[in-house]
């Protein structure tokens, strides 16, 4: 007994880190590990959105993905970008309403508003992301190309032509999600707003390949060129939670 003792207390005198675990504790199984961190919308409201530390530089081409899991039957603000001179100088745009600034669509057809320089705008169908799971968009734009492409869990939801040739979207603005700015910072309405959870946001500088799509949406990591992601987030506004995840499937 006093040997097994002795044991005991020499065990318990060692540095945490020389102590060895009585059981194993196997880490959750997760395959899409380069989210980085989960934003949480609880409500539409006025005073839930984030906002960074940094703004984009001027853009002549882009690709912005995520993760979203929506609460609601309808898929409200993702991404808000607005300069001192134009409050919608990138915006992807859904509110709880039957008619939009920018779109016609009715009730029974979910749509996205993309728009890029308002007021040219393209509509994203977003029907399937309406059912509480964690979905996979990407919206890409070349103005050298003058064309856009919208991709939805690695499938080519939509894409077009002629959509803004030779533009460029300005750089020093401010980025705002989960709202729609009317003012640079500011002219929230609460019926534009995202609910749900938001992971895994990033702005590339370039329009990625389908396979880089297809990469970042199975979690093998991030490909080169991004100018915003969710670990440059300064302001978590209202009720909005951050919550450090490294893997979508711990992203509850």
């Amino acid at each position: 007994m006093k040997g097994e003792e002795s044991q005991i207390q020499n065990l318990l005198q060692l540095p945490v880190r020389h102590k060895i675990p009585l059981q194993h504790i196997p880490r959750r199984e997760a395959t899409i590990c380069n989210v980085d961190s989960m934003l949480l919308f609880p409500s539409a409201s006025s005073e839930n959105y984030v906002t960074f530390s940094r703004s984009f530089p001027a853009l002549p081409e882009l690709s912005v993905c995520l993760w979203i899991r929506v609460d609601v039957g309808y898929v409200g603000t993702l991404l808000s970008y607005a300069t001192e001179d134009n409050d919608n100088k990138l915006v992807l745009y859904g509110r709880n309403s039957s008619s939009s600034s920018y779109s016609s669509s009715t009730p029974s057809r979910a749509t996205l508003d993309f728009v890029v320089g308002d007021p040219a705008y393209r509509e994203l169908p977003v029907d399937s992301v309406l059912d509480g799971c964690w979905h996979h968009l990407c919206v890409l734009w070349s103005s050298i190309q003058g064309r856009f492409w919208h991709y939805t869990d690695r499938r080519l939801t939509s894409s077009g032509s002629r959509f803004r040739k030779c533009y460029e979207v300005p750089g020093g603005g401010l980025v705002v999600l989960g709202a729609e700015q009317d003012s640079q910072g500011g002219g929230f309405d609460p019926t534009e707003g995202f609910v749900g959870r938001l992971a895994g946001f990033t702005v590339w500088d370039r329009v990625l390949s389908p396979g880089e799509v297809t990469g970042v949406a199975t979690g093998r990591g991030v490909p080169r060129g991004v100018v915003l992601e969710l670990g440059d987030v300064d302001g978590v506004h209202g009720e909005v939670q951050q919550v450090a995840c490294e893997c979508l499937e711990h992203c509850s």
